[in-house]
């Protein structure tokens, strides 16, 4: 029974019906044009007796305004309307930008390991008075400084400095300058040093786990985009069936006004023959008076959803939506454990959640190892040369003959460790927030699955047995109209019996479509709404 729905439009035209009611609804259509054009000829043939040639004319102009109107509706099938909706959403172009934003926080922590270069070039004159002749009076320098740190990724620090420098010295006497072997002096120093952290900085989690913190950061915005996509494509979703809900309860409002008028013009008739009395055809006014009123309320209705649709797509409030609606078979039913195992494997919701959690864990390694203490053992290892020529001092600068090593081992702590501590709390909290807010939202999806569902599975005799009223309302109509044409029956109960199959039939066609719309849900509610659709257009175009 579900596999042989068919595709159907709903529009300003009547809704699909069985062959009962098309053939009805056939008859009444030609009975209003056959009464709408008694009308015009007539307005024409008091306006002038030999306007055929303008009858015709408006005749065209006439069809050619209805065929406007219905060719610049839009028709917009729900991936269609879902897409566009995705594509005008200001909040998804937003969480596009921080994507964008958080990407360039992996270039800042890529920075952690850049070198560091320094370079200074000083020269100096000091003059000063002396208490002894073998002080120098003057003194001269040029100075040379380079220097080169580069962080490694396991946490430790290789540095490399060099220093030349020049100094000359002038002395009050010509015996205490001959005291000195080298005026002016070239000094070269070349250091290398490596810096080992022990517990504090090994393996430089600063820079690792705030790495995996950061791509956890990046996947979380991605991620938040798929989940605003999933939002709006439920709000699609029930625009789209709430409309075409209005479209139908519209329809059937306007039968009823139509049978209404029908009721009222065979009451007229009735009283002018004397046949009923004021009282009967007032209630006939009445009755059209009431129906009137219930299809100003669902056009009324019609509009506001519309509004809504149109927005949603940044449209003119009132433009015309032809829905197009294909409908598919009815998903198998499914046990409910198997429904909510689906929707927690592919809701963006909790992949969000297990990107946040990913990114917490990284947090709370970092405020724990902010907690150690530093020990770190450096090692050095230098050479110095000494000369009176530039161009020696700076070859025995190369030289290890003179050398400098140094190996050291380094302490420091902070008492109390109250930031530390803190940090680890608040890491802690985070991480146990995050996993809270899986559970709710596990929780959530499970209703949302279990509300879709059993939506569903109430349905599905519900349609059956509308289809059975509006198969027995076809036949007790077909066999009326028979009395009807033989002259057993008269025209109240023909137009109530009509009223009786549209409605059944049309009640039949909105449970169908509350089906569908109940199938979308359920889809939506395990993630199933076109994922690749979704991930496709919330990364941008």
């Amino acid at each position: 029974m579900d596999s042989a729905l068919a595709s159907m439009t709903i529009s300003s035209n009547p809704p699909y019906l069985n062959d009962a009611m098309r053939q009805l609804d056939y008859r009444l259509w030609c009975s209003s044009i056959k009464y709408s054009r008694e009308r015009l000829n007539c307005a024409l043939g008091s306006f002038n007796p030999k306007g055929v040639i303008l009858k015709q004319l408006l005749h065209l102009i006439l069809l050619l305004l209805i065929t406007l109107s219905q060719a610049s509706a839009t028709e917009m099938s729900l991936d269609d309307i879902i897409a566009e909706v995705i594509h005008q959403d200001d909040g998804l172009k937003t969480s596009r930008i921080d994507t964008a934003i958080t990407t360039t926080d992996h270039q800042v922590l890529e920075g952690l390991l850049d070198p560091t270069v320094a370079a200074s070039l000083s020269g100096s004159r000091e003059k000063a008075p002396v208490s002894s002749i073998f002080q120098a009076t003057e003194t001269n320098t040029a100075q040379l400084k380079a220097s080169i740190t580069q962080p490694l990724a396991n946490g430790d620090t290789l540095s490399a400095n060099f220093n030349y420098n020049r100094s000359s010295q002038k002395f009050p006497s010509a015996l205490a300058a001959g005291f000195t072997n080298f005026n002016p002096a070239y000094r070269e120093q070349l250091n290398l040093s490596y810096r080992h952290p022990l517990l504090r900085g090994n393996n430089r989690p600063n820079y690792h786990k705030a790495i995996t913190a950061n791509d956890a950061a990046i996947a979380v915005t991605e991620i938040q985009q798929q989940v605003l996509a999933h939002a709006l494509s439920l709000q699609s979703i029930n625009y789209f069936y709430q409309l075409a809900s209005d479209e139908i309860n519209t329809h059937i409002a306007a039968q009823a006004v139509v049978r209404a008028k029908r009721l009222l013009r065979y009451q007229r008739k009735r009283e002018q023959f004397g046949l009923i009395e004021q009282a009967d055809r007032l209630q006939a006014e009445a009755l059209l008076a009431a129906r009137q009123s219930d299809l100003q309320q669902a056009a009324g209705r019609r509009a506001s959803d519309l509004s809504l649709l149109n927005r949603s797509m940044h449209r003119e409030p009132d433009a015309a939506i032809i829905l197009k609606i294909i409908s598919s078979p009815l998903p198998l039913t499914r046990s409910f454990k198997k429904l909510i195992a689906t929707a927690f494997s592919q809701r963006p919701e909790l992949k969000l959640l297990q990107a946040q959690l990913t990114a917490a864990d990284a947090q709370l390694e970092i405020a724990r190892e902010g907690n150690q203490s530093q020990i770190d053992i450096t090692a050095q290892l230098g050479t110095r040369a000494l000369n009176t020529a530039p161009a020696s001092a700076a070859f025995q600068g190369i030289s290890p003959r003179d050398h400098f090593i140094a190996l050291a081992l380094e302490y420091s702590d902070q008492l109390g460790r109250h930031s530390s501590i803190a940090s680890i709390r608040k890491a802690e909290l985070a991480r146990q927030r995050i996993l809270t807010d899986q559970l709710r939202n596990r929780e959530q999806i499970s209703d949302q699955v279990a509300a879709a569902s059993t939506a569903l599975t109430s349905g599905r005799p519900i349609l059956h047995l509308a289809r059975e009223q509006a198969a027995a309302e076809t036949r007790k109509f077909n066999a009326e109209m028979r009395r009807y044409q033989e002259g057993r029956s008269d025209t109240a109960t023909i137009v109530q019996f009509e009223g009786e199959l549209r409605n059944a039939a049309l009640r039949a066609e909105l449970q169908q479509l509350s089906l569908q719309w109940s199938a979308k849900q359920l889809a939506w509610a395990q993630g199933e709404i076109t994922p690749t659709f979704i991930k496709q257009h919330s990364a941008g175009r």
